[in-house]
């Protein structure tokens, strides 16, 4: 469906909220310790829901072997617990009807590739062929290296936009995490999304709330300090530059 919709809209990429979302039962899987000594992570065994409405979710929606890929990160309850989780794409069926919101991009995508650094098959960044209508440069999207602080990077990024007023979208893993407002993550592996309000005003300085959980399963929240939170694989992101007077983003139907 997603792809459908980027490609009748001509998009080369998007980046999804799909909070709210409810879904039929599903796969995921969490981070783990590497199988070798060429990673730095691995991922657990699959484990698998019996359905859930995803309380905060982001998809990464790029390329992989030439096919539309979704890289999702995702916070949910079930069986009276939390759960944070990477989705696999594969496996999702959309149980209710609702509206998937977010941005698509034109001018460059994410598209998967080997990474010699990390051994990974990461996302990263693209610059596609011009567009036939002209394009708003309002955004861009950037992929992060390992050891990249993640607030630091991204407060160096938005300088590009030259606006004093602007929201980040993302996901990615974190070798460990100091908040502003919650005891440390001190686990070296993890995985996280940001929050939907991260970002930055004219009155407000850069704040990046997150969840994560670490190799031990616990989970974590709360608004990073800038030069604490180092990257581990690869973080995926959009900066975009907001008015204070703009329409909402349109719903993502098909």
């Amino acid at each position: 469906m997603l792809g459908r919709f980027a490609e009748r809209h001509e998009l080369t990429s998007a980046v999804l909220d799909l909070s709210g979302l409810t879904l039929g039962a599903f796969d995921f899987v969490m981070p783990a310790c590497a199988i070798d000594d060429r990673h730095a992570a691995w991922y657990s065994d699959t484990h698998s829901s019996r359905g859930a409405t995803l309380e905060t979710a982001v998809a990464i929606l790029g390329r992989k072997d030439g096919d539309w890929f979704a890289h999702i990160h995702a916070y949910w309850h079930e069986g009276g617990r939390e759960h944070l989780g990477h989705l696999l794409p594969h496996t999702l069926r959309i149980a209710q009807a609702g509206a998937i919101r977010g941005y698509g991009l034109q001018g460059a995508a994410f598209v998967a590739s080997l990474d010699p650094e990390t051994e990974f098959t990461l996302f990263r960044v693209h610059q596609t062929e011009p567009h036939s209508r002209p394009i708003k440069n309002n955004a861009l999207i950037t992929t992060l290296a390992p050891f990249a602080d993640l607030t630091n990077s991204i407060r160096e990024l938005a300088l590009l936009l030259d606006a004093s007023t602007y929201e980040v979208h993302g996901l990615g893993s974190l070798a460990g995490a100091a908040f502003r407002d919650a005891d440390a993550m001190t686990g070296l592996i993890s995985e996280i999304l940001l929050s939907p309000n991260a970002g930055a005003t004219a009155n407000q300085e850069l704040c990046v709330p997150i969840r994560a959980i670490d190799l031990d399963c616990e989970l974590h929240e709360g608004i990073l300090t800038a030069g604490g939170a180092p990257t581990l694989v690869t973080c995926e992101l959009l900066i975009r530059a907001r008015s204070t007077h703009e329409d909402e983003p349109r719903p993502v139907t098909d």
